[in-house]
């Protein structure tokens, strides 16, 4: 139960850093294709947006991980 909470906080949490990066590079550039668009290398970040994305990313990763352990110890 504990871990399914935290599982969902993971990712939530992680998503929303995530969005907050995205957020800060569109307010510094107005550059919206490139969000749009994030699969190609248009979107040119900066050191504090970049680390925010990664953190975003690890803590997202960290919740999915965690999810695939969840399923792994019920079945």
């Amino acid at each position: 139960m504990i871990l399914e909470i935290l599982e969902t906080a993971l990712l939530s949490i992680g998503f929303s850093v995530l969005v907050f990066s995205m957020f800060l590079y569109l307010k510094r550039t107005s550059h919206y294709k490139a969000v749009l668009c994030f699969w190609q290398a248009e979107m040119a970040l900066n050191h504090r947006e970049f680390i925010i994305n990664r953190i975003g990313f690890i803590v997202m990763f960290m919740g999915i991980m965690l999810r695939f352990g969840n399923a792994w110890i019920v079945a």
